[in-house]
């Protein structure tokens, strides 16, 4: 039996699929994509998690970028040499700078798994405190204010952070999106560690499917709508894929006016974008590639593990 995908209905997919993604990446050229949730020791924070597509693969971080700066790259397992084609020969562009020391290095490639949150809150109502979702006001061009949401990308090591909720939490519950979490980083460096505690559930935000649908998870980016700010208009593996992608590590990592290390072939234009806060921001529409990433969901890999034993 043939493989291949035929009819005029999987062309049609194809093309709204393709029209999704353009639009959640072109929500993250104008800065409307998630930033990251860090942590300062002692620091605690209320997330709740948007769906249970945790997203884990291979990062480099602390690596040398054109404008001297360092930023983090995640590791497309289609084509995990990816970065080395860019690095310069000698130590410099695409190297890793040590956080400590500020020497050079080659990059290692670390595990680590990513996801979806939005910050909540405990507020004082009826003499208790009660969770809701953290809000307040984007500004915006001439001087206008939009109500927002604050979304984030969670990127943690599986062993210090994502076995707590993957192994106790998710094997409990049959997902981490049901309730909120309280986390608090404890200590720094090689001794930090992360307390994770689960919090009652809130009765109308239970159900995975209502919780996507309450914060708009993946819904195209409107610039007109008024409500924009309070939707995440990006899911994980969309994230991971602009994140992981060429168009990225060929933006950040090509000298000003110069080219690449290796000699790229075909249609080679593109528009940066960006999804994080420690990125400079980009204005221009982006023209996203092809997918052919393929990752491993956190889920997918304890599942693995457990056959294996």
């Amino acid at each position: 039996m043939s493989s291949f995908q035929s009819g005029m209905e999987f062309i049609q997919e194809a093309i709204a699929e393709g029209k999704r993604r353009s639009e959640a990446i072109a929500a993250g050229a104008s800065g409307k994509s998630p930033q990251y949730f860090n942590w300062k020791p002692g620091d605690k924070k209320i997330l709740r998690f948007l769906a249970d597509d945790a997203v884990t693969a291979e990062f480099y971080d602390f690596i040398v970028d054109k404008t001297g700066a360092t930023k983090n790259f995640m590791v497309d397992p289609a084509d995990p040499d990816r970065l080395k084609r860019f690095m310069s020969a000698s130590p410099g562009l695409g190297w890793r700078r040590n956080p400590k020391t500020g020497v050079l290095e080659e990059p290692k490639a670390r595990k680590m798994s990513v996801a979806m949150a939005v910050l909540r809150t405990e507020v004082p109502r009826d003499g208790k405190l009660v969770l809701e979702d953290y809000l307040y006001d984007k500004e915006l061009a001439d001087n206008k204010t939009a109500p927002a949401r604050f979304f984030g990308i969670v990127q943690q090591s599986i062993s210090n952070f994502w076995h707590t909720l993957a192994v106790s939490c998710f094997a409990r519950y049959g997902t981490i999106t049901d309730r909120d979490y309280e986390i608090t980083r404890e200590g720094e460096g090689f001794d930090t560690k992360y307390s994770i505690i689960p919090l009652p559930e809130v009765p109308e935000l239970t159900d995975p499917a209502t919780i996507k649908a309450f914060y708009g998870y993946g819904a195209p980016w409107n610039p007109d709508d008024p409500q924009r700010f309070l939707k995440c208009p990006m899911t994980t593996l969309e994230w991971a894929e602009y994140f992981a992608g060429e168009e990225r590590y060929r933006f950040w990592l090509t000298p000003e006016g110069g080219q690449p290390a290796y000699e790229a072939s075909g249609n080679d234009e593109f528009h940066p974008a960006t999804t994080t806060n420690d990125e400079a921001q980009a204005a221009a529409p982006v023209t996203p590639a092809p997918s052919s990433t393929s990752f491993a969901t956190l889920q997918e890999q304890l599942i693995q593990a457990a056959k294996n034993k």
